[in-house]
């Protein structure tokens, strides 16, 4: 049963009448239930996706703090939930961490339960705070739950560094639902839908409050879809190719097995194959000026030590008389780390039409367990196991890279899902975004969605048109308002071109950039302060 006493101070902002709401002894199931299948139907999966469900999944965790009789039973209630949707979500995490970092599969399993059951508990403060926040008026727990919400996948990208479900990711697949990024990025979407939504709940307590904040909440859902269909319907679906900011792009699959990419004997053949593929694609494409793009270690060696492979790659360019994007591994022969060894970068490299070297990017947010080792684990008895990990060096970098009128931002893979990353590029100066990345590790399974609209929620928050070149799946051209225009098929050698174009113009969430990143932790913390105090002030009167 629902708490029906409304914990209020002698002089509320709001006098609420209490009310008792009868719930069937199966509520702790039916809420389970809700946030199990909306959490793991909301995202994409193998079966059947439907994005706005995922709003219910933060429902369900607010109703589990309502209805809870201490903070400890709300937060205990939450997790299971948040765990058992997300095993179902995020069970592809073994595959990177024993392909990428040769794990056994018992501990790669071990891994991938680990990240789920953390996330889980974070978001389970989302109960917490719920249960807490019955202290408010109820005009202002619809909006300070949300707001903390919004606080959770904020914090869970700059503290935890791995924030791969949050909801506007899910709602982009949709892109209707998410035109509003543009004006207070990807959290402040989450905000005000959770919003719309948690304006219903109020009407349970109080039905002559509870039903204006209700319409109140549909008229909010009804703006926000009139805004995102307004938006979609007065711009163009694909760059026009008479247009002079537009251009073609050519994204090359080579589609490698990852078990089988790094043995040296297949290094030239690599090489060959791509450069056959380029051939292909560009005359399919009738664009003899097209970018082409090759992904994220697309080449898997040392351009500095197989100094032949390098010359073939430069005369790829040279012969299609094409700019070419790809990635490689990089290093610097004239430094040495402590081990004696050179650093090793994962980088991305843009040659002109002549083969020339017009800059390089080397990752600088790199992956955990897959391209570093984190400092935690630096333990003696853990080398054995961690012995396969990458040990890539962070890279620092200035401006895009450079060609004719595109000023390319680039992104290498896990990069894409941080919002401060795009940002960057663009006030580097970035007229387009560009993600290369290598998702074969997560070979056919729903990984590669999720990734793909991770990172496709950047091209609104930033107004870029942004080119995701992969190695097996899924490349796309996605233009600034979140559309996939062009996008080629999942785990299939070959070549998807697309049209694209250059844009100046800065959004309003790039403007103010600043201001929506700050407001959400400081808004958040100035509900949890009155929230505390509040709660504190009810217990002294019991």
């Amino acid at each position: 049963m629902i708490p029906s006493k409304i914990i209020r101070m002698n002089k509320p902002l709001f006098r609420v009448k209490s009310v008792t709401i009868p719930y069937p002894k199966q509520g702790t199931l039916l809420l389970f239930c809700l946030g199990f299948f909306s959490l793991w139907l909301g995202f994409p999966n193998a079966f059947v996706t439907c994005p706005p469900l995922v709003l219910f999944w933060p429902l369900s965790l607010v109703l589990f703090g309502l209805r809870a009789s201490s903070a400890k039973e709300a937060f205990f209630a939450a997790p299971a939930t948040n765990f058992c949707g997300m095993i179902l979500t995020l069970y592809w995490l073994a595959l990177p961490i024993r392909l990428v970092g040769e794990m056994p599969w018992i501990v790669a399993g071990a891994c991938a339960l680990l990240v789920s059951f953390a996330l889980a508990a974070i978001l389970a403060l989302e109960s917490v705070f719920a249960y807490y926040a019955k202290c408010l008026p109820l005009v202002l727990f619809p909006i300070s739950t949300a707001l903390f919400w919004a606080l959770l996948e904020e914090a869970n990208a700059l503290l935890a560094g791995f924030p791969w479900l949050p909801l506007g990711a899910a709602l982009v697949v949709w892109p209707v639902f998410v035109q509003q990024a543009a004006y207070c990025g990807m959290y402040g979407t989450s905000f005000l839908w959770l919003l719309a939504l948690f304006l219903g709940i109020p009407i349970f307590y109080q039905k002559r409050l509870g039903l204006p904040l209700l319409c109140l909440g549909v008229f909010l859902i009804a703006v926000l879809l009139f805004h995102g269909h307004a938006t979609l319907s007065r711009e163009p679906f694909e760059a026009n190719p008479t247009d002079s900011t537009s251009f073609g792009v050519l994204f090359i699959e080579g589609n490698y097995d990852q078990n089988q990419k790094w043995v040296p004997s297949l290094q030239r053949e690599t090489v060959l194959r791509y450069a056959q593929l380029t051939k292909e694609g560009l005359s399919d494409a009738k664009d003899p000026n097209a970018l082409v793009i090759w992904p994220e270690t697309a080449m898997p060696f040392f351009l500095e030590t197989k100094p032949h492979l390098a010359a073939r790659i430069r005369l790829v360019a040279q012969e299609n008389a094409v700019p070419l994007l790809f990635g490689a591994p990089g290093t610097d022969l004239s430094q040495k780390r402590a081990d004696n060894t050179h650093p090793v970068f994962n980088r991305a490299t843009l040659l002109d039409t002549g083969g020339n070297i017009l800059g390089t990017y080397d990752k600088e947010h790199l992956v955990p367990f897959g391209e570093y080792t984190p400092s935690l684990f630096d333990f003696a008895f853990l080398k054995p196991l961690l012995q396969g990990v990458g040990v890539y060096t962070e890279g620092h970098n200035a401006g895009p890279l450079r060609f004719q009128n595109l000023s390319l931002g680039m992104l290498i893979c896990y990069e894409g899902i941080f919002p401060w990353l795009a940002q960057k590029r663009v006030e580097e100066g970035a007229n387009v975004l560009v993600d290369i990345s290598n998702d074969g590790w997560f070979e056919k399974t729903p990984a590669s969605r999720q990734h793909l609209y991770l990172t496709a929620i950047r091209a609104i928050e930033q107004g870029r048109w942004l080119l995701r070149g992969t190695n097996s799946g899924i490349s796309a051209a996605i233009d600034p308002f979140g559309r996939i225009t062009k996008r080629g098929p999942l785990a299939t050698q070959g070549f998807v071109y697309a049209r694209a174009r250059t844009k100046e113009e800065k959004t309003f969430f790039h403007t103010h950039y600043t201001f929506f990143f700050a407001a959400i932790p400081l808004f958040s913390l100035l509900f949890l302060l009155w929230v505390f105090y509040r709660h504190k002030i009810a217990m002294k009167k019991k």
